[in-house]
């Protein structure tokens, strides 16, 4: 029997799924897993988590939070996990990103035999301002690891770059509980009028990096050449109140709703409803929303900004990857989708299985325990 043990950041409901389906595959080959979390949560994620669906053992440290002065940023101290290591005594570790736990492992893999495997999500993209000590001190994290697991093709490549060799490097795509999303938006939007109007979704956390004021400024334009739509805003975030108010300001309240920070069991009454998701940010290193809409049998025009674009969106089949400051293209894309209902349908069907075959939980835990071996 091996024990793995996996070091994360914090319990969320997306990863729990995972975590279990990883946990059961372990199970299957005699082995055994056990999670490790820096701490029970921080305060901008206001999403609500059962603990009761976590069937993997895990361990909540008491981690030290250290913010800046951007409040995307929250650094973990994990406190305790040389401890936990000393105990549990794994065969492997597999820990997330360029932490301070995978610093620690690092540095205490001089000392013991330890296998460890960075999972990371970290990818390249223009305008990233690597510091030479950051890139040196990602370089020798790489190193000494053992093998690599990538939420992504632009995660790949940015684990290749920092000299982790490509047939180590496995893909552990990032995803969600689509069957979830699946089952429930298609039992909804089964028993669904038709709407008045057509209905376009954005839905996000609304903070600086996803600029939803760009989005705003599309659906302003859009407006004038045309009534027939509304665009549902869901999410919250220190930007709301801007937003807000340039809607208000441009008078479009009749044509753009904010709907507040939304519960994972409530997407699919607002997602059954609508024809397109509007995925808009200038930078993610993923983009679960994808996942999400998709999943829930959308097409989507999706910025190619986000890495998992690159991953999930299927040109003209499953939506568009575009250029949100590319207005004119973003805008006839939209009014394509809007003035072709049949087609775009047919997108998100594809949207759909496209998502159930290739991007579930399986084959997303299948990538971790390849890794292992």
């Amino acid at each position: 029997m091996k024990r793995v043990l996996l070091i994360s950041n914090v319990p969320q409901p997306y990863r729990v799924p995972l975590f279990n389906e990883i946990d059961r595959q372990l199970k299957e080959r005699g082995d055994e897993l056990k999670v490790v979390f820096a701490a029970a949560g921080y305060s901008r994620r206001k999403f609500k988590l059962d603990f009761s669906e976590m069937k993997f053992a895990y361990e909540i440290l008491k981690s030290k939070k250290m913010s800046f002065d951007n409040q995307e940023k929250t650094m973990f101290t994990y406190r305790g996990i040389n401890r936990v290591i000393s105990d549990y005594k794994p065969d492997r570790i597999i820990v997330a990103g360029y932490s301070l736990a995978t610093i620690k492992i690092y540095l205490r893999s001089f000392f013991q035999k330890i296998e460890y495997i960075i999972w990371s999500e970290s990818i390249d993209s223009p305008g990233r301002l690597d510091s030479s000590f950051r890139l040196f001190e990602r370089k020798l994290l790489v190193r000494r690891a053992s093998a690599f697991i990538a939420s992504g093709l632009k995660a790949k490549e940015y684990l290749v770059s920092l000299g982790a060799p490509a047939e180590r490097v496995f893909i552990g795509i990032d995803t969600v509980d689509t069957i979830f999303f699946s089952e429930e938006t298609n039992k909804i939007r089964a028993a669904l009028a038709k709407p008045e109007k057509m209905r376009l979704i954005y839905f996000g956390y609304l903070v600086p990096r996803k600029n939803v004021a760009k989005l705003i400024e599309i659906i302003e334009q859009l407006s004038l050449t045309r009534k027939d739509f509304v665009l549902d805003i869901l999410g919250d975030g220190n930007e709301r109140s801007a937003l807000e108010k340039q809607v208000a300001e441009k008078k479009l309240n009749d044509v753009v709703k904010f709907h507040g920070f939304i519960q994972k069991e409530e997407l699919p009454k607002y997602l059954a409803q609508s024809c397109c998701f509007l995925f808009q940010t200038d930078f993610d290193v993923w983009g679960m929303v994808l996942n999400e809409a998709m999943a829930a049998g959308l097409p989507v025009l999706s910025s190619i900004n986000a890495a998992a674009t690159f991953d999930l969106t299927i040109e003209g089949e499953t939506g568009f990857a575009v250029d949100y400051n590319n207005k004119e293209d973003v805008i006839k894309k939209i009014n394509f989708l809007l003035d072709n209902p049949e087609r775009a349908a047919e997108m998100g069907k594809k949207s759909q299985q496209f998502i159930e075959e290739k991007v579930n939980i399986k084959v997303s835990a299948d990538g971790f325990i390849q890794s292992l071996i």
